[in-house]
Parts: C-alpha cells; structure tokens; sequence
C-alpha cells in the first residue's frame, strides 16, 4: 500500500502526487457514472400516480444504488488511507485551521493568477482544487445516497410518504449543481493539463510510476 499521497516537491512546497490505483479506478468509475446518470436523467420518465416509468428511469435507478456504494467505498478508502500515511484528508479541510488557511493563501494565490489572465502553475498546496472535489464528492454522495432512498422507499405507482418526497425534493434541487461541477471540473483538469502543469498525469498516471512509497 501506498502510504502517501504528498511529497514536498523542489520548491520545498506539498505537491499531490499521482493517485494510487484503487482511488484512480474509483475516481474513473464515479465519473463515468455520474456522467451517464445524468444525461439518462435527461431522458427518463419517472413514476407517478397514472403515469408509468419508461426503462431509462430503471436504468436510472439501478446504476445510482451501483453508484452510492461505488462512493461509500470511495469514501472507506479515502478514511483508510488517511489513517495509514497520517495525513488528513485534503479533500475536506473544514475542520484544520492549518488546512483552512492554506485553502485561503490557494484562493488568493488563485484569483492573483487569474487577474493576469493565467492560470495557476500547480507549485502552491493545491488546496482548492482538492476542495472543490471534496465538494463535488459530497454532492455525488447526496445525489446517490437520495436516489438510493428514492429506490427503496417510493412505490412502483410513484406514490410515497411525505419524508421521501421531501427527499426528492431534495435531490432534484441539488442535480442541476452536479451539471454545473460536470461542465467546470474536467474543463479546468484539461486546461491545466493544456498549461504544463500535468494535471492529468497525477489523475490517471501518464508519465510513468510516481516516487510514492
């Protein structure tokens, strides 16, 4: 096992090195899934009272339960693996004063870079980026653990208790902020990519085997 996943680079700096296997596999998986789920949504005709689905609402269905236990796994391991290489989770800072300031100097350092019209050159913390997919993994984990109560708890006629329908409430709220993180994440991951700041290579290891032990 990989025991760590930071290694302080030539500019005496933390730099995130490239994922271990298992979260790069979890990482792919997820995004492909998030991706197919929410075109299928596009297309899907859910259940209601006098109203029968069509079967893009089954494969909804069955692929966001696949996909909730893909993410509790994600999450397993990400808790695993903080507790081999003693370093806290980057992707959710909320809780460090050290981690939350280094988030701020990332945010700064960041619109710095933008204002000249330029992206950041990868040899800060990287703090925000890690945030801003901590973010999109809870929202994933939202919409998944939902859909997976959406699955169990609403009849085959569509009908439901007022607590499952708050729910869906709930999730149909929150899908159009994973379509907003599905335009912006891969677009900035292929910008810097495009930039020299081998973005990519980190996610799906191009370039070799990284340093880690």
């Amino acid at each position: 096992m990989r025991r760590k996943m930071i290694t302080r680079g030539l500019t005496g700096k933390e730099d995130i090195m490239r994922y271990d296997p298992l979260t790069r596999l979890l990482h792919v998986t997820i995004a492909i899934g998030i991706t197919v789920q929410m075109l299928v949504s596009l297309v899907m005709v859910y259940p209601k009272p006098g109203r029968l689905p069509n079967e893009w609402f089954a494969i909804h269905e069955t692929l966001g339960v696949v996909l909730c236990g893909v993410l509790a796994t994600h999450w397993l391991w990400s808790v695993l693996r903080t507790l081999v290489s003693g370093e806290p989770m980057r992707l959710f800072p909320w809780f460090s004063r050290s981690r939350l300031s280094e988030l701020a100097d990332d945010i700064r350092a960041t619109v710095r870079e933008l204002g000249r019209l330029r992206l950041p050159n990868g040899e800060g913390t990287e703090a925000f980026p890690a945030v801003v997919q901590g973010l999109g993994l809870l929202l994933g984990l939202f919409l998944a653990g939902s859909g997976t109560i959406l699955a169990l708890g609403m009849a085959p006629d569509g009908t439901m208790s007022s607590l499952v329908h708050a729910i869906k409430e709930a999730h149909e709220t929150a899908a159009p902020l994973m379509w907003v993180y599905l335009a912006a994440h891969p677009t900035l991951g292929i910008l810097h990519h495009l930039a020299g700041h081998k973005t990519l290579d980190r996610v799906f290891g191009f370039g070799g085997r990284s340093n880690q032990q």
